[in-house]
């Protein structure tokens, strides 16, 4: 058939009939030969009615053992399976990675791991994705009031291998666990209405036409200084969800965490009658830890709210930690080195985590082009200006990441953003005797809190703990009262909660939950009020605050 003509051809109804349904007419070119087909026909059945009935048990078992024998053959060699494979009541999730893989991608060729994030302007946002084709990604965006006036754009198309990552990797060192992410896809889309809802479809055009997805609805982001008419004045201004340490577990086994019921409550939160604005997820998100298919298990996983409200995220110990780099090539936050920031203080407290140097977590994330990377920026929305900090790499003083805190700090305009929230995946304060990880906190402290003091944040979101903790208000120096940030630790995503019963003896921390997986709930409604909510699996809340300041 002329390729040419294939889509006519498949749009075209069945038999003349409806899709799938004969149209009960014979077709001339059958009805032509139609008692010719009939007389063989005849005589087929009349050589088959010869043959005894033995016969076609002896061909039935030949048949049967070829495709054993064919079966049998295409496997790999059974001290290659996994030994949970050969297991009965395997499920999909039990097979090798890379059969997973290709089985997932023979479903679709089209765009998955759909996902947007703000940029540097309320305007523009990214569309990201993924394809096992290579092709030129693109978006078709419009107005949903205004459809028929769609925007195309197009974008630049990415991957890695396993070899792009830290020498003791563990994809590289045993190949079997690599397995390849397709194209990963980036495409910027400007010149947007803010706070205007917009349907798209992501697709990837290749020399066969354009394989889209599915239509996607979603909200363009309050801009700067956004503040309720007087008709809202009793609804917040903006609200964001913040959380951390995340994994992909499903929460059907105790103690092996709650990723997949933590995205679900994320989902419901979001889309509720647009009520959340952004979703903040800070380190820590898939643990893949150098298996990275499990990045594509994580991907799909926030697809349902990520590919509907803006995403942004900060990297964690677990993205990107390693140790035994060979230092010729640049990790994924652009160092070359052969390991991460690794302090004497720091002791035991910065481990190897399987070797990814952030190399899938900065080609599957984007952000605002005011930092470095995905690594450290900063984004307004409405009346707060956020800050994205990586705890795990160098924050010394006169380091490249605190000039960008220091700079960006200074160059907030407190009038049009009056609330500033600092986020980073390990916290400053804690209250869990982990002696090597408290002392990495204690010398972040020693480094930028004096920074944070000195212009006013108003509150600290950290995870790296699997725990929730509230800590009094005003905290500085370990004094509360004292002009400092609000510090809470959300590292409740869905990762297994810490179980450690020895807590430090202090007294800035006010509310301490190991129980509950759940995420934050910010809302500000002014430039003076915001309100915060720990909600938990089944939307309970069970802890929750306000804040209020005085702006000058």
């Amino acid at each position: 058939m002329d390729t040419n003509n294939v889509e006519e051809a498949l749009s075209e109804p069945l038999l003349d009939g409806s899709a799938g349904e004969p149209s009960g007419e014979v077709s001339p070119a059958y009805s032509e030969f139609g008692d010719t087909n009939s007389e063989r026909r005849e005589s087929i059945c009349s050589c088959f009615a010869k043959i005894p009935t033995i016969a076609y048990i002896l061909v039935s078992m030949l048949i049967f053992i070829m495709i054993l024998f064919l079966t049998a053959g295409l496997l790999p060699p059974s001290a290659d399976v996994p030994p949970e494979y050969n297991q009965t009541n395997h499920t999909s999730d039990d097979l090798p990675p890379l059969i997973q893989k290709l089985l997932s991608d023979s479903e679709s060729s089209g765009p998955k791991a759909i996902h947007i994030s703000l940029t540097e302007s309320p305007t523009a946002v990214h569309i990201q994705f993924s394809t096992t084709n290579i092709g030129k990604p693109v978006v078709e965006i419009a107005e949903t009031d205004n459809p028929s006036e769609a925007k195309k754009y197009d974008g630049e198309s990415t991957t890695y291998q396993a070899s792009d990552m830290c020498v003791n990797n563990q994809s590289a060192d045993n190949t079997k666990n690599f397995v390849p992410p397709g194209q990963l896809h980036t495409i910027k889309v400007t010149d947007l209405k803010v706070n205007t809802d917009y349907v798209y479809r992501a697709g990837i055009s290749t020399g066969q036409g354009v394989r889209w997805g599915e239509y996607i609805n979603f909200r363009t982001s309050k801009p700067p200084g956004f503040t309720p008419s007087a008709s809202n004045s009793s609804k917040p201004a903006i609200t964001f969800l913040a959380l951390a340490d995340q994994g992909v577990a499903d929460g059907t086994i105790d103690g092996h965490g709650a990723g997949q019921n933590v995205s679900r409550l994320i989902t419901s939160l979001s889309l509720k009658n647009h009520t959340v604005d952004s979703i903040h997820i800070i380190g820590d998100l898939s643990y893949a830890d150098g298996n990275t298919h499990t990045w594509d298990k994580y991907m799909d996983m926030i697809e349902p709210f990520a590919s509907r409200i803006p995403t942004m995220v900060a990297v964690g110990n677990h993205e990107y930690d390693y140790k035994r780099g060979d230092g010729s090539k640049e990790d994924g936050s652009g160092i070359k080195t052969n390991q991460t920031f690794h302090p004497s203080w720091g002791g035991h407290g910065f481990h190897d985590e399987g070797g990814e140097c952030g190399v899938p977590f900065a080609k599957r994330f984007a952000a605002p082009d005011n930092g470095n990377s995905v690594f450290w920026y900063s984004f307004e929305q409405s009346l707060v200006h956020t800050i994205m900090l990586s705890s795990e790499h160098n924050m010394t003083k006169g380091s490249d990441q605190f000039k960008f805190l220091e700079a960006d700090l200074s160059g907030i305009n407190r009038t049009v953003t009056p609330w500033v929230v600092v986020e980073l995946h390990r916290p400053m304060y804690n209250n869990e005797e982990y002696w090597t990880q408290d002392a990495i906190g204690i010398a972040m402290r020693d480094e930028i809190e004096k920074l944070l003091h000195l212009h006013q944040v108003d509150l600290v979101m950290s995870g790296h703990y699997h725990t929730y903790l509230r800590s009094c208000d005003g905290l500085y120096q370990e004094k509360c009262s004292s002009g400092g940030p609000q510090y809470v630790t959300v590292g409740t995503g869905g990762a297994p909660l810490d179980r450690h019963e020895v807590l430090i003896p202090n007294h800035y921390t006010k509310k301490f939950d190991n129980k509950h997986f759940g995420v934050g709930r910010v809302s500000i409604y002014n430039a003076s009020a915001l309100y915060f909510e720990f909600v938990a699996l089944g939307e309970e809340v069970v802890d929750d605050f306000w804040l209020s300041r005085q702006r000058k």
